[in-house]
């Protein structure tokens, strides 16, 4: 489906709610394609490895501030596996100015789609109760990064969303998003690429195929799959 950046905000060809409708009810994958430029995405990348190698990674979550985990674990809530390095942030104000431009220029719009396509009005700073949203940036490195299959509830996230961050065949070879629909495989595999957000129902089985082992793994190497995501938190 087409969709544009147009002054900070996404624009689709039909109205948000459709959107919403086929995805939600229809059971359907929508794919906005081309929307964040190649530069932008390449230019927040690149902050993320600076700041990345800047700050401590973290051993546990912390979901009030920013950081950033290498995980190679099952995870102890879910028992799925998974290979990646992932940067979470949950105060852009704590942040420099030049990295915290960047991230907003790119949740920012994710955040108002999401908000209309779901009919809620979730932001960014952490209440005292109740839901906020969390910018994530997910590496899969090569040499053997990837998620395990794996579900959520439908609700309250109702969507999610996939934002591309890498060029396929160029930053990594294979290693690409998979869904399970009423018992029919999807794999997104070299379609799903740089620019393009994802927009699926937050009840699919999904996983993240294997990139290749032959390549060499390296935590600290900007190659490999780049993804963001914008998970919905509620503070306990």
């Amino acid at each position: 489906m087409r969709a544009s950046l147009q002054g900070g905000a996404i624009v689709t060809e039909i109205e948000p709610r459709e959107v919403a409708e086929v995805v939600l009810h229809e059971k359907k994958i929508v794919l906005l394609k081309n929307v964040f430029p190649e530069k932008m995405l390449m230019e927040i990348r690149q902050a993320l490895l600076k700041w990345g190698r800047e700050t401590a990674a973290l051993s546990v979550d912390d979901f009030e501030g920013n950081y950033h985990r290498y995980r190679a674990m099952v995870s102890r809530l879910n028992k799925f596996p998974h290979v990646f390095h992932d940067y979470n942030f949950n105060d852009f104000s704590k942040l420099d100015n030049n990295l915290s431009t960047k991230l907003y220029a790119l949740f920012e719009p994710l955040r108002v789609l999401y908000n209309s396509l779901v009919s809620y009005d979730l932001k960014f700073e952490i209440p005292g109760s109740g839901p906020y949203l969390h910018p994530q940036v997910i590496q899969y490195p090569v040499g053997g990064g990837f998620f395990g299959r794996h579900w959520h509830e439908l609700l309250p996230q109702k969507l999610g969303f996939i934002v591309s961050m890498s060029r396929y065949g160029v930053d990594y070879p294979n290693g690409g998003p998979v869904f399970e629909i009423n018992g029919e495989i999807v794999d997104l595999e070299g379609t799903h690429d740089m620019g393009d957000i994802c927009v699926w129902r937050y009840d699919y089985h999904h996983w993240v195929k294997q990139s290749d082992l032959k390549d060499k793994f390296d935590w600290n190497s900007e190659n490999g799959r780049w993804v963001a995501t914008l998970p919905f938190y509620e503070k306990w």
